[in-house]
């Protein structure tokens, strides 16, 4: 899958997954470049993901980017053949190639439709007011105490508005702890900043792809005025939840981090992180404890309920006619519920034996303690 760009006389060509073409008035910083005066210097970013489907987002661009006579404002759009899409006064053209044939092409306007000049001007005297009425707003008065040295995992993102720093002290994580960190602004422009925000995801797989949002933190709520130049650097704490998923090929986490502004792009930043469950490590370490070997435990969607297979050493599972033993466990509240159930030859019916454990004295309890309740857990299990 390949793309054909072109913007006036300027051409340029998208060809491969995560390739991307930069379109505007400036030839220095994009690929695709173009003189006309309702172009901003970096107009619109145009790519192909993973998948093959080509994608547009204005970068905050002064006359915005149009498909179908609307503005897509921050989105970013899926393209198609037969729209018509305009980067100011611009026509972009767009055509879908396939084994060197087009696939179809999005519809080049000869001149722009009066209409939607007049929607472009109306965006402009929007845009006019809210810079006029900035000088009204509180400044964004950069904070004096610098961010803690040891928040050495840093990850972040930018574009020309700006830089989001997301700063954590580790990248791994446990269940019912909290995730405290910081964000830092760094502001490269004049603008209007809405809020910033920090969200805990969860992404697993056959889930949506914008992931679970686990919590979410407000770091700062405005709207206030930033300066070229400001930097603010803020605190935050997430609540991670009690029975979380741990990191697998089927589960990933983030950190995900945004600076809404006003009539420009947003900045966004993600930090990947470890998740791990100690509840669960503790009952794998107490069946390794008695040699018995745990395969997998692996999380259902978003956690609460696990469920694993294991067996007991060779001779015994010959000795007791044993398949294997199936582990459930779920969270209940303030409880936690460890069943098992063994497949065992010559049974019609599986035997099953449940354990409920106060969470608080489940932790609280030494590994000893909880080694030998699953050994009389497994023994009454094998004796039935």
């Amino acid at each position: 899958m390949s793309v054909q760009l072109q913007l006036g006389a300027a051409q340029a060509k998208l060809e491969g997954p995560n390739s991307r073409v930069f379109a505007g008035r400036d030839a220095q910083a994009c690929q695709l470049a173009h003189i006309d005066g309702t172009l901003s210097r970096r107009h619109a970013e145009i790519f192909l993901d993973p998948s093959g489907q080509v994608f547009i987002r204005d970068l905050g661009s002064a006359n915005g980017t149009w498909i179908d006579g609307r503005s897509i404002g921050h989105d970013t759009v899926a393209l198609r053949p037969g729209m018509q899409v305009w980067l100011g006064h611009v026509a972009l053209g767009i055509t879908f190639m396939q084994g060197g044939q087009s696939m179809g092409a999005t519809v080049m306007g000869a001149q722009m439709p009066e209409a939607l000049k007049q929607q472009m001007m109306q965006r402009q005297q929007q845009m006019q007011s809210a810079q006029q009425s900035m000088s009204a707003l509180p400044a964004m008065a950069p904070s004096t105490t610098p961010m803690p040295k040891d928040f050495a995992y840093r990850k972040q993102g930018s574009n020309s508005n700006g830089t989001l720093l997301i700063a954590l002290r580790q990248d791994t994580f446990f269940n019912g702890q909290t995730c405290d960190g910081y964000v830092e602004f760094t502001s490269t422009d004049r603008q209007t900043v809405a809020s910033i925000f920090i969200e805990l995801v969860e992404h697993y797989k056959g889930g949506p792809s914008t992931g679970h949002v686990w919590d979410r933190f407000v770091v700062r709520q405005g709207p206030w005025r930033a300066e070229n130049g400001d930097v603010l650097p803020l605190p935050f704490s997430l609540r991670i939840p009690p029975g979380t998923s741990m990191s697998s090929r089927h589960c990933h986490w983030e950190l995900r981090g945004e600076v809404d502004i006003n009539w420009a792009s947003d900045i966004d930043a993600t930090a990947p992180i470890t998740m791990r469950n100690q509840d669960i490590e503790r009952l794998r370490d107490g069946l390794g404890a008695m040699d018995y070997r745990v395969e997998d435990i692996v999380a259902t969607a978003l956690g609460q309920t696990f469920e694993g297979t294991f067996a007991p050493p060779g001779h015994l599972a010959k000795q007791w006619g044993v398949n294997d033993v199936t582990l459930t466990i779920d969270y209940l509240g303030a409880n936690l519920k460890v069943r098992m159930r063994v497949d065992k030859k010559g049974l019609k019916h599986d035997r099953a034996v449940d354990q409920v454990f106060e969470l608080p004295r489940f932790r609280a309890a030494s590994q000893a303690d909880l080694n030998a309740t699953l050994k009389q857990m497994l023994d009454g299990l094998m004796a039935k």
